[in-house]
């Protein structure tokens, strides 16, 4: 029987809203620092955002990514599902007194702004849980501007992390987790309107690498990013748009 959206969606609330407080720990260990990194350079080198452009990311949780990309200069606004987790980022933008983001509530597949309201758009590990990644895509073509870019990243299918090492190594999946192929990507973009499509896979390194293992995940990501057939066995697809 198929899961109906309303309750994958409320399944992934109460999971994030458990974790609320601990969310993005990960990142700091070196590989999960690195992990972080690797993404945020991809997203700044497809996107070309300029400093002080307003960006929108959807899926943000607790704010890991918001709080670095803030400090490019870029405004801030981070969505997410979990209330709790919007409750922790607001929270520690007040400690941390970051006034160029601000984090609200709310649904990819419905984003609450008007069109054409954003410079930017990112989205990283959160459109492979949504039910219908396309109407997301489609919500996320409305809401950027014309002539802006949208950066977006799902699990690449033909890894072997998420289906056999992952569960293997760490003993569960992630719940109505989802991976996709670059083509599958680059036809979601295209059917909601975007050009420019751009697909880039990264990373073999797991945030959980131990770090005297992290030098060695270093060079196989230089090398193994950059060899044509090994490539297509990266864990992360991160694809660009422009509207």
């Amino acid at each position: 029987m198929t899961t109906s959206n309303h309750k994958i969606k409320s399944d992934l609330e109460k999971m994030y809203d458990a974790t609320a407080s601990i969310y993005g720990l990960e990142y700091q260990s070196p590989a999960g620092y690195y992990f972080m990194w690797r993404k945020i350079k991809t997203v700044l080198y497809l996107g070309g955002f300029s400093e002080g452009d307003e960006l929108l990311e959807v899926g943000c949780a607790n704010g890991p990514y918001t709080f670095e990309l803030a400090r490019f200069g870029f405004k801030m606004t981070g969505l997410d599902l979990s209330v709790k987790n919007i409750e922790e980022a607001n929270k520690r933008a007040k400690v941390n007194d970051i006034s160029n983001v601000k984090f609200i509530v709310g649904d990819a597949e419905n984003l609450l702004f008007q069109d054409n309201t954003f410079e930017g758009i990112i989205s990283l590990s959160t459109l492979r849980y949504v039910p219908n990644p396309q109407k997301a895509i489609k919500e996320i073509y409305r809401v950027v501007q014309k002539g802006k870019n949208i950066v977006i990243d799902f699990p690449n299918k033909r890894s072997p992390w998420f289906n056999y090492l992952k569960p293997w190594l760490m003993g569960k999946k992630h719940i109505h987790d989802h991976q996709y192929t670059a083509n599958e990507i680059k036809q979601m973009l295209q059917n909601a309107g975007f050009r420019e499509i751009e697909a880039k896979r990264i990373l073999y390194t797991p945030k959980a690498t131990p770090s005297a293992m992290l030098g060695f995940m270093k060079g196989v990501d230089f090398i193994g990013e950059r060899l044509p057939f090994i490539n297509e066995f990266a864990a992360i697809i991160v694809c660009k748009g422009r509207k």
